[in-house]
């Protein structure tokens, strides 16, 4: 009696176009094969974020002085006298894309073990059964859809020759001042709200059906609940921003 044949594990590159039209065959193949599978998705997110931090540089340079110069306007003269002449460093493109570039990175590493905790413990909560290991290697695969957005706002920020006024939903609130939006709670929750967080919440939902093989029902609440910590967060920051740094 002969053995039925091992099926081969697929190419990661295979694998990416799969997240676009099969992803749950595609996450199942990364789930049942997780060893090396996180290094594609990862390098593709570095390499968007290192050539938007290149392309919005220039941009961002320009705003950090503008609001540095708000905020000297209101020292008195024995203090701006005392200011240290090396402060226009921090003000180049060179350093300003550096560290919107290492800031970058980092949030993307911290964020990738933020989601898969929070999709391991509510795998838990629903009842699946899955290792955190292999939540941890599909994370960068149900961020896929922030990759492409964010390849997509470099093109338009290298095409205008501006950055994006207002991401998402958050025009609706947007004050038109960048300062005062960055601290507002509401504009930075709809800001979330774009069809490319709304990919990422179907990735993950279908995901939870696949991995820890939750019911429809569990899966579509764990995807709202991780959607609502996911938006809390970001909201937490802009409100932290705000008392760190108060607009001017």
């Amino acid at each position: 009696m002969s053995e039925a044949p091992i099926a081969k594990p697929q190419s990661s590159w295979s694998l990416l176009a799969g997240m676009v039209d099969r992803p749950s065959a595609a996450l199942t193949e990364i789930i049942a094969h997780p060893r090396w599978r996180w290094v594609l998705p990862v390098t593709l997110a570095i390499l968007a974020t290192l050539a938007s931090a290149i392309v919005s540089a220039p941009f961002l340079t320009v705003e950090a002085k503008q609001q540095l110069a708000a905020v000297l306007n209101r020292l008195p003269a024995e203090q701006l006298a005392q200011m240290p002449k090396q402060m226009a460093l921090f003000q180049t493109p060179l350093f300003v894309g550096a560290s919107a570039a290492l800031t970058g990175i980092l949030a993307l590493l911290i964020g990738y073990l933020l989601q898969a905790a929070a999709l391991y413990f509510g795998s838990l909560i629903a009842g699946g059964d899955i290792e955190f290991s292999r939540i941890f290697v599909a994370v960068p695969w149900l961020g896929l859809p922030f990759v492409l957005e964010s390849v997509v706002q470099t093109v338009y920020v290298a095409a205008k020759g501006k950055l994006i006024a207002n991401q998402g939903l958050s025009y609706l609130v947007s004050s038109g001042n960048r300062a005062t939006d960055t601290g507002s709670v509401v504009y930075a929750a709809l800001g979330m709200v774009t069809l490319f967080w709304l990919w990422h919440l179907l990735l993950v939902f279908k995901f939870l059906r696949v991995g820890p093989r939750l019911s429809q029902g569990a899966a579509f609440a764990v995807t709202l609940l991780y959607a609502a910590l996911n938006v809390g967060v970001r909201a937490g920051f802009a409100a932290l921003s705000r008392l760190v740094s108060p607009p001017v």
